[in-house]
C-alpha cells in the first residue's frame, strides 16, 4: 500500500504551483504539490510504512526543503511523516491552515543560520589560568600560604572548587556575549540540544535575509575576538527554518 510522504509545507502567495519538482524525493521519487488555497505539501508516493533513518533518506528529505525555499518560504515538516492518501494531507492542510500560515509569514524573507562555539581543553587550560588572576583566587592562594596544615587542606579543596567555578563564570560570560550580540542581529533565537563536551554554544538564528551580510560581519568580528581566548566559531546555512518550526 503506498502512503504520501510530506517534505513541507510552502507559500505560493501569488505565484502558481509549478506542481512537480521532478524526481528528488526519497528513493528518487517524484515530488509534487498538493495545494489548499495559498499554501501547499510537497509530497512523493511512497509505501506507507516505517520510514527509516538513514542517511541517504535524511539527505533527500532536506534535498527537497532546500529546493522548495528557492520557489518560496517554506515550513519544514519533521522526517518520517506519511500520511495514507492525498486526502489526509488536504484535510492536514484545511485543519491546520491558520497555525501554516503564521509560521510561513513569519518566516518570510528569512533564514536559519547555525552557530557552534567549540571549546577544546588546551582551551580550558588557558581559561583556567585566566581566571587564576582574579581577586578571589589569589587572596585564597595567600590563606593557603599561611595556614596550618590541616587547615591547608580545607582552603586547597575551596581553592579547587572556586577555580572551576571561576572558569565556568568565565567561560558562561563569554558564550553570553556571543549569543547576545549575534541575538542582536536575529528575528528570532533557538538554542539547540548539544550532546558533545566541547561545543559550548549551539544555536539557531533566523536572520532576515537582507541583514545576512550584517549578521556574517558580526561573526567574524566574534570570531576574532574570542578565538584569541580559545574558543572557535562555526558557521553553517543558510537553511530553512528548521529549529523554529
Amino acid at each position: 500500500m503506498d502512503g504520501r510522504y510530506i517534505y513541507c509545507i510552502i507559500n505560493w502567495g501569488e505565484k502558481k504551483p509549478i506542481g512537480n519538482f521532478g524526481n528528488i524525493g526519497i528513493g528518487e521519487n517524484a515530488v509534487y504539490t498538493i495545494d489548499y488555497k495559498d499554501i501547499a505539501a510537497l509530497v512523493s508516493t511512497i509505501p506507507f510504512k516505517q520510514m527509516d533513518s538513514n542517511l541517504n533518506h535524511i539527505v533527500a528529505h532536506q534535498r527537497v526543503v532546500e529546493a522548495a525555499r528557492e520557489a518560496n518560504t517554506v515550513l519544514p515538516v519533521r522526517f518520517g511523516v506519511i500520511l495514507k492518501n492525498e486526502e489526509g494531507i488536504k484535510k492536514l492542510l484545511a485543519s491546520s491552515y491558520k497555525d501554516y500560515r503564521t509560521k510561513l509569514s513569519s518566516f518570510r524573507g528569512k533564514d536559519e543560520i547555525g552557530i557552534k562555539v567549540l571549546l577544546n581543553k588546551s582551551s580550558v587550560k588557558k581559561i583556567k589560568e585566566q581566571a587564576e588572576q582574579s581577586e578571589e583566587i589569589r587572596k585564597m592562594k595567600q590563606e593557603i600560604s599561611s595556614a596550618k596544615p590541616g587547615t591547608s587542606y580545607f582552603l586547597k579543596l575551596r581553592l579547587e572548587d572556586a577555580m572551576k567555578n571561576e572558569t565556568l563564570l568565565k567561560i558562561d560570560k563569554m558564550v553570553g556575549e556571543i549569543n547576545s550580540s549575534l541575538a542582536e542581529e536575529a528575528a528570532d533565537r533557538r538554542l539547540l540540544k548539544n550532546d558533545v563536551g566541547e561545543i559550548v554554544l549551539n544555536a539557531a538564528y533566523l536572520i532576515d535575509k537582507s541583514k545576512i551580510g550584517v549578521f556574517d560581519a558580526k561573526v567574524k568580528e566574534l570570531r576574532e575576538k574570542f578565538e584569541r581566548e580559545g574558543m572557535t566559531l562555526h558557521r553553517s546555512g543558510p537553511w530553512a527554518p528548521y529549529s523554529f518550526c
